[in-house]
């Protein structure tokens, strides 16, 4: 009979004793095996859908609703233009959907993995069997370093060419840096923007800027009055005061219509009124208009990307690079713990990689990365894929920051998009092998990485997530 493939803890394959009957029989009892290991059933389902709903759709949803509501507004200005207000609804907008997507890939990929391990027949059982036979040997048989080494690479190399594809797609067909702006024209934007939104906002409120109006045409009468009366108590000649009477009762009559005129427009605004003076100023910046603008920055290269341009093509090697950098560092101390690291790069991470390269997003989850070793030696190289690449993503803004390069703002956003994407703490992941380890650490880990990618992240990385 054939044998079944069952998941490791970190992800992996490896092959467990054959299961013996029929091949429906043996792919039912496998979905069964794999459910009580690992979760799944249809009551994990429905609580994962529960907490999905709750701490993803409803903040995105929310943060879609009051980003509409604040462009009608005030108009859509780009980020950093109008504040942290608008740049703040981009940002946690962008997050919400980037931890969606996050999300829904990883879950594609164990719902994949978990249809070859449990659910296919026998025939697409052997061809994945087959699979883990050429990387690491047959069954049973234990690989030496070199066969582990020899198979990274393979990995590594189709986990290159898959990114690279997918940045390709993403940029030469998705455009995500059309819209964008250098900072010269956002500026020339923003004037005309400016205009539009005060516009908007006097055609807006008319109704409350008229009650205003009429507010302040009953509150002049009232002055008339109240000067002309001091000026009675203060006049000593007859005719003098006679007149000054007759002026009151013209004014009182004046005043009367004046009332009346602004009560039907007090019922129009809903009891609203509105100084129009405020439209031609703009709000003094805050301490948090201050810190958005200091990290602000827009994206390396915007505009439309032609198909010969060196940032879809060299752009795309700066991209797959982090991905080589992380190898390394990861692998290298796992040798010097004495440790085993694989890394695989499945077919169903190059289905889904493609797929949502299809969609214009581009995340690297392409590859899983097998640890032996313990909780604590998992989590520790896991900690170095997170922090490594993102010390090297701030040195990069750094550097941006004191030179102006924007290649190295580019190269940046290569570096911090890789740890962005993985600090999640999702099965194959490296936030949860961190998790696992400790919840503090990953906690930490966890807010330096996502406070990286809000406030130095710049808008063309956000764009091409």
């Amino acid at each position: 009979m054939f044998g079944a493939i069952e998941a490791s803890d970190e992800g992996g394959c490896a092959m467990s004793e054959p299961l013996e009957g029929p091949p429906g029989e043996v792919g039912a009892a496998a979905t069964d095996a794999l459910e009580a290991e690992e979760g799944g059933g249809k009551f994990e389902t429905v609580i994962a859908f529960i907490v999905c709903a709750l701490v993803l759709l409803v903040p995105l949803i929310y943060f879609q609703h009051r980003y509409e509501i604040f462009i009608s507004e005030s108009g859509g200005i780009k980020e950093g233009a109008a504040g942290a207000t608008l740049a703040l609804a981009v940002i946690f907008r962008t997050v919400s959907r980037t931890v969606l997507r996050t999300i829904v890939r990883t879950s594609a990929r164990a719902g994949m993995k978990a249809s070859l391990k449990g659910g296919l027949q026998a025939t697409m059982r052997v061809l994945f069997a087959s699979l883990m036979k050429t990387g690491f040997g047959s069954k049973g048989d234990k690989p030496s370093a070199s066969q582990v080494r020899a198979a990274n690479l393979r990995s590594l190399a189709g986990a290159t060419a898959l990114l690279y594809a997918s940045w390709v797609i993403v940029v030469g067909l998705g455009q995500p840096f059309t819209d964008l702006k250098t900072a010269e024209q956002a500026l020339a934007a923003e004037a005309g923007e400016s205009q539009t939104r005060r516009a908007t906002l006097e055609k807006r409120r008319a109704p409350a800027i008229e009650a205003f109006k009429k507010k302040q045409v009953v509150a002049g009468i009232g002055e008339q009055i109240k000067d002309k009366r001091t000026a009675l108590k203060m006049e000593r000649d007859a005719d003098e005061q006679r007149r000054i009477e007759v002026a009151l009762i013209l004014l009182a009559h004046e005043e009367d219509d004046a009332k009346d005129e602004l009560a039907a427009a007090m019922d129009r605004s809903n009891n609203l009124t509105f100084d129009p003076a405020a439209l031609a100023t703009e709000p003094a910046p805050t301490p948090a208009d201050e810190v958005m603008q200091r990290f602000f920055a827009r994206a390396p290269w915007p505009g439309a990307t032609s198909w010969s341009s060196m940032i879809i093509w060299l752009g795309g090697l700066l991209m797959v690079l982090p991905l080589w950098v992380i190898y390394f560092m990861q692998s290298g101390l796992a040798r010097s713990m004495g440790i085993t690291l694989r890394h695989e790069t499945g077919i169903d991470g190059g289905v889904i990689q493609l797929y949502f390269a299809g969609a214009f997003s581009f995340m690297p989850l392409t590859s899983d990365v097998i640890i032996e070793g313990d909780t604590a030696q998992q989590g520790k190289i896991a900690l170095a894929g997170l922090i490594g690449p993102s010390l090297i993503a701030m040195a990069l803004w750094v550097a941006w920051k004191a030179t102006g390069n924007v290649l190295l703002l580019f190269a940046a956003d290569a570096f911090l998009i890789y740890p962005m994407v993985q600090t999640f703490p999702l099965n194959p992941l490296d936030g949860l092998r961190v998790w696992r380890w400790n919840k503090g650490i990953w906690l930490v880990v966890f807010v330096f990485i996502m406070t990286a990618f809000m406030l130095a992240g710049s808008e063309g990385l956000k764009n091409v997530i």
